[in-house]
């Protein structure tokens, strides 16, 4: 690529990014909130970016030469994005508009950079696809089926550990009072999280494809099982220092879900070690 090449590619980008900050505030303040919000399902959002701007550095070598050839389906992204955002902005649903910012990038990949380089960084911009929050609607009904696992099998364990329980719904009765299990506990959170963290170390991996993909795959388990694991945990720490120690927002509360995140960490690890010895 040429000295006047390199410099109207990146006029061109300024340009767009200012168009972009202009066309997406309202949406990106929204993810901005959605990140901070103290029952957030997507905390892990600020990283991604950083994360897949890294891998894009760690092909600096690959694309060292790589000639940049616009095509002009990354124009017809760019079209289909712009129009998703519209839709998403005439409706006030800002995760179309969220989601619009995922086909965008990679129209401007393809515009700007051509099929090949898009193609040497083509995990980095799916990656990307967790910075993204889901509707709360599509939320609500993910966490549902998977609250109800949580709290039968939860309620299941602890009594076999020998506390007296009853359960009505989504509260678990024991001596010491109700246990209420909210849409925070369902495990969706720590299941975004290590799908993010799952497909990263797939990625990284020198795993086979096949393998990477099934390692993906296995974190869904994975999340449930050390979620699982939590609910016991906090419904004998209520059984045996009261409700108030295991409330939200309580050490034994958080410390619980940081001890289950970083089982599934430790699980995931052991999974990859055992998909590597494998045949």
């Amino acid at each position: 690529m040429t000295q006047t090449n390199a410099r109207i590619h990146v006029i061109f980008g300024l340009i767009l990014f200012i168009l972009f900050i202009a066309a997406y505030y309202d949406v990106l303040s929204w993810m901005y909130g959605r990140y901070i919000s103290s029952d957030s399902y997507y905390s892990h959002g600020f990283i991604i970016p950083f994360i897949s701007g890294f891998l894009i550095w760690r092909k600096r070598e690959e694309l060292k030469g790589k000639k940049a050839e616009s095509s002009w389906w990354g124009l017809l992204l760019i079209a289909v994005s712009v129009l998703l955002h519209l839709f998403g902005t005439a409706i006030y649903v800002f995760s179309i508009s969220g989601f619009s910012i995922f086909f965008l990038v990679f129209g401007i990949s393809l515009f700007l950079f051509g099929r090949e380089i898009t193609r040497i960084i083509l995990f980095p911009l799916i990656f990307l696809v967790f910075m993204f929050p889901l509707p709360m609607a599509i939320i609500s009904l993910i966490s549902f089926p998977m609250k109800m696992l949580v709290v039968k099998t939860g309620a299941w364990v602890a009594a076999l550990l020998g506390v007296p329980v009853n359960r009505e719904g989504f509260n678990i009765i024991i001596p010491a009072g109700n246990l209420l299990v909210g849409n925070p506990c369902s495990g969706l959170r720590s299941l975004i999280s290590l799908l993010a963290l799952g497909s990263l170390y797939a990625y990284l991996s020198d795993l086979s494809r096949v393998k990477q993909w099934l390692l993906v795959l296995l974190t869904i388990p994975i999340a449930l099982l050390s979620n699982i694991i939590r609910v016991p945990i906090l419904i004998l720490i209520s059984h045996y220092w009261g409700l108030s120690a295991a409330a939200r927002d309580s050490f034994w509360h958080d410390a619980s879900g940081f001890f289950v995140f970083v089982i599934a960490i430790i699980l995931l690890f052991y999974t990859s070690r055992l998909l590597k010895w494998s045949i």
